[in-house]
């Protein structure tokens, strides 16, 4: 490597001669010294969001509004290059319904993250390990997501481990689940809701392109409270899977396999996803139009009778998936959701897709989000379960300030009518500030 090679942000080469720029500006309150290799950054986080819900959960009269409020500070003190401390702490406030708001929505303070991260070389291989309080979202969304929608993301405390080198990424964990608290500072880790695992991430070789990757993955989920077919128990699953995603010129593709093992309430567990997610840029010119498309395949089957149960388990999906309005989930589900996305301008965005969802085993209910069943689908005759209309805007102000709006209309079909079930809609618009 030439000295030219090493040269950094402080100079370009232009024109075969060596040009020195004035160095960047020091950003107030990241990468301030300590003294030796130490440094401290300082981040923050703020998020500010109104919601509308029009006969909520698809019942008559249910129509209200709320304020949502996530308020987060954090702290990376680095001691050297190899060790840091990562600290963060949050608050979520909601304005409607107050006094039912779960603890990852109205929640006075929160210990969100504290971790110790050391890494360094083993050979070839960069290694590391995650100790402490963290999130996590190292798999398909689809599986696992830091739970977005809500004022406070989910947190998990453990042991995460990983290990890269060239076009190859491994890594392990072994994590409980924080259970958190309305008050001030009182989560607590629930020991018996585990999540441990293998994961992988292989760059594909040449013929499949220098952005495509497959990633092979097992996840070992223990819930104590898994709610499942109108009952509440014990969920332990084994979900292995394959996630093929990548770029290759205008055509973006996303798909995950996933089979699950284990058992639920002492009945054997044997179900699969199959999850396919796409988008082809039509034009890289004026909005850049964008053809979406996702289709999801999640078995059904099983719950309201004996023996095998067939009822997929998302685990911890991420909720903006299927959608905040949370009319859907990813259990006894067939869907193809088409869509279109544009950039109207450099830093906006707007998207549009209509989802067609009906049951994978018309003997067992539908689903809205949290695996709530809708009562009384179950046994009814029929497949379709209804359409889901979604649009998402965002508008990027400063690198530090976006906003946001999206709405949500779900059709209900006949089969949900019959059950005393109505058509519903979801909205909201925000803002969010990052530092």
């Amino acid at each position: 490597m030439t000295w030219l090679h090493k040269l950094g942000v402080g100079g370009a080469l232009v024109s075969g001669l060596l040009v020195c720029a004035a160095p960047a500006p020091a950003v107030p309150l990241k990468a301030m010294p300590l003294g030796g290799e130490a440094s401290l950054t300082l981040s923050a986080e703020a998020r500010l969001r109104y919601d509308a819900h029009e006969q909520g959960q698809l019942v008559r009269g249910n129509s209200y509004r709320q304020g949502l409020f996530r308020g987060i500070l954090g702290a990376d003190l680095r001691l050297n290059p190899q060790v840091r401390v990562y600290g963060e702490i949050g608050t979520g406030q909601v304005d409607g319904r107050r006094n039912i708001a779960t603890a990852n929505f109205q929640n006075t303070v929160s210990l969100q993250q504290l971790f110790v991260e050391a890494r360094g070389r083993l050979g070839p291989a960069q290694v590391g390990a995650m100790l402490g309080r963290q999130e996590f979202a190292d798999g398909p969304r689809q599986l696992i997501s830091l739970s977005d929608g809500p004022n406070l993301h989910r947190s998990w405390n453990g042991l995460r481990v990983y290990a890269q080198h060239q076009g190859l990424r491994v890594g392990a964990f072994d994590l409980r689940a924080t259970r958190p608290g309305r008050g001030g500072f009182d989560e607590a880790v629930n020991h018996a809701e585990r999540l441990q695992g293998l994961n992988a991430s292989w760059l594909v070789p040449a013929d499949g392109g220098p952005n495509t990757y497959l990633d092979p993955f097992w996840m070992h989920s223990e819930n104590p409270s898994f709610r499942f077919g109108g009952q509440l128990g014990r969920d332990v699953r084994d979900t292995w899977g394959l996630r093929l995603w990548g770029r290759k010129g205008g055509l973006g593709f996303d798909w995950t396999l996933a089979h699950q093992t284990g058992r639920y309430l002492g009945r054997e567990v044997a179900a699969w996803g199959l999850f396919a997610v796409h988008s082809l840029a039509l034009s890289d010119q004026g909005w850049k139009p964008r053809l979406t498309a996702h289709i999801d395949i999640a078995t059904g089957g099983g719950a309201y009778g004996s023996g095998r149960l067939k009822g997929f388990n998302p685990l911890y999906a991420s909720s903006a998936y299927l959608g905040e309005g949370q009319f859907l989930a990813l259990s006894n589900l067939l869907m193809i959701a088409p869509g279109l996305s544009v950039s109207p301008t450099p830093v906006t965005t707007l998207s549009v897709e209509y989802g067609f969802a009906r049951r994978f085993d018309p003997q067992d209910a539908a689903y809205a989000g949290g695996m709530r069943a809708y009562a009384g689908t179950q046994g009814l005759p029929g497949r379709q379960i209804g359409g889901l209309l979604r649009v998402v805007g965002t508008w990027a102000l400063s690198a530090q300030l976006s906003l946001f709006l999206n709405h949500e209309r779900f059709d209900a079909s006949e089969l949900l009518r019959r059950a005393g079930l109505h058509s519903g809609s979801y909205s909201h618009v925000g803002a969010t500030w990052r530092y």
